[in-house]
């Protein structure tokens, strides 16, 4: 089964194939892309590239028009995630809670500072990304956020000019080659030196940030955790005022 979102809505889709208690894998395009793993018309997995879960999932907008789809039918193991109608449910919220903390927070790669070394804030101190203070709370990424928000909100926080994944080494396999392509001389630096340096060597960050997208959507950059990269400099590239970087 294939077709586009435009014709027929994701939430449609995933109930069609839940009435039909369909096995398979369903793969939308979009950016970022995103896949679910289905067993007997319910969701047991799915996520953006390597970043799997609920959490990856809820990042993308279920509501979206855009995007072709593709449902191979196939045997999937894993728990079901929720039954689907409450699954539904869950992922609108979370997605609807994400846009509006989106509003402050550009992505949850931001570092932020805190200005009060009490707890909760205490996990800021000297920076520190929104996805790290999250595993430093031992939380899921959406309560991390509502906190960030929170914080900066109530002036606990502030947000410094760098990501998180300013400290990600990301080799191109063109890095020592000639390229005759408008990006040669992104392709070239992007040698293994972190891609902070990039930035402070003088690179625009939302050039690196649509360069990057790109390469990882044509599947040239792979490497761990560029499912939650892609999906974080996606929002940064909408909500990053260029001013700010």
């Amino acid at each position: 089964m294939e077709g586009d979102l435009s014709t027929m809505p994701l939430v449609d889709l995933l109930e069609l194939l839940h009435e039909g208690r369909k096995s398979g894998v369903l793969r939308v395009e979009g950016r970022p892309p995103l896949t679910l793993r289905l067993q007997a018309g319910e969701v047991v997995g799915g996520g953006i590239l390597d970043w799997q879960g609920l959490e990856a999932i809820a990042s993308f907008d279920p509501t979206t028009s855009e995007g072709a789809f593709r449902f191979e039918e196939g045997l999937q193991s894993g728990r079901v995630i929720r039954p689907l109608r409450t699954f539904l449910a869950e992922w609108a919220r979370l997605h609807d809670e994400l846009r509006r903390f989106l509003q402050a927070i550009d992505s949850p790669s931001r570092v932020l500072e805190s200005l009060n070394a009490a707890p909760p804030y205490d996990v800021f101190a000297g920076g520190r990304s929104v996805r790290s203070a999250a595993k430093g709370w031992g939380v899921p990424l959406i309560i991390a956020m509502e906190r960030a928000w929170s914080g900066l909100r109530n002036e606990e926080l502030s947000p410094l000019g760098r990501y998180a994944w300013y400290g990600l080494r990301v080799r191109h396999p063109a890095a020592r080659r000639r390229r005759a392509d408008a990006d040669q001389e992104l392709s070239r630096l992007l040698d293994g030196r972190n891609l902070g340096e990039l930035v402070a060597a003088g690179v625009d960050p939302q050039r690196l940030r649509r360069y990057l997208v790109e390469g990882i959507l044509a599947g040239e950059l792979v490497f761990p955790g560029r499912g939650w990269l892609l999906r974080d400099l996606v929002w940064e590239l909408e909500f990053t005022p260029a001013a700010r970087g």
